[in-house]
């Protein structure tokens, strides 16, 4: 049996990059924030840079206090609600910001983005397929 997918935007990533990098902005209703972000299925919530948190005039420690803990070890990260935009699909959402300013890495991950659209990737054709999940 067959099935059809419908998708309002198509993009083409770079390949080359390790991962399946996409721009993002965020946003809380001011000039938005842009950064570049993995997709990681496998990542429980979305975390991006303490610097954006700052660009975006949060004060991070007033946020949602959690320690994440992965393979390699855990990591204190502050929650906080923003609007994220990916290709031409947005969202609002609760995403963390990393505690420690070392940290470089930008994910968006299965809550807060990942559970808001509907998304399909075919890898050997570096495509990615994206849709707000209520799209017709």
């Amino acid at each position: 049996m067959a099935y059809v997918l419908r998708f309002a935007t198509e993009y083409m990533y770079d390949s080359t990059i390790e991962g399946i990098t996409v721009d993002v902005e965020l946003s809380l209703g001011g000039e938005p924030v842009r950064v570049r972000a993995k997709l990681d299925t496998g990542a429980s919530d979305c975390l991006f840079r303490r610097r954006y948190a700052d660009l975006l005039g949060l004060a991070v420690e007033a946020g949602e206090r959690r320690t994440f803990s992965t393979a390699a070890g855990s990591f204190l990260a502050y929650g906080h609600e923003v609007t994220i935009r990916v290709l031409a699909t947005e969202c609002t959402s609760i995403v963390y910001f990393f505690a420690d300013e070392a940290v470089r890495r930008n994910v968006l991950g299965r809550h807060g983005w990942l559970d808001r659209v509907r998304l399909g990737i075919v890898d050997y054709e570096s495509t990615l397929y994206l849709s707000a999940h209520n799209e017709a």
